[in-house]
């Protein structure tokens, strides 16, 4: 019988990290008055976690939620119109992951 040899090709699934090409917003210095925005990540318990975030901060800060939005999915980006319209009409966002 002869013997039977393999070969095997050994390869790295890793990449190079991807910067992202954008800079932070300013932080808000005080939360009391301002609009803010609300974007739900879809995931399992993400708007449960906004709504009760929302609820403190309006009680302690005298917040308002301007605007809300729920990405069709935790994968996908928010809508770029709606981040937009986030920006000109609120004060601050929070984006919520859930699970």
């Amino acid at each position: 019988m002869a013997k039977r040899t393999s070969s095997y090709r050994l390869i790295d699934p890793t990449t190079q990290p991807i910067t992202a090409s954008f800079s932070f917003a300013p932080r808000l210095l005080d939360l009391r008055g301002k609009r803010i925005g609300l974007i739900d990540d879809s995931k399992a318990n993400a708007k449960e976690l906004l709504d009760d975030l929302a609820a403190l901060l309006e009680d302690r800060f005298e917040t308002t939620v301007a605007l809300y939005h729920r990405k069709p999915s935790a994968s996908k980006p928010a809508d770029p119109e709606m981040v937009e319209r986030m920006a000109r009409e609120c004060d601050g966002a929070i984006v919520a992951v859930g699970d």
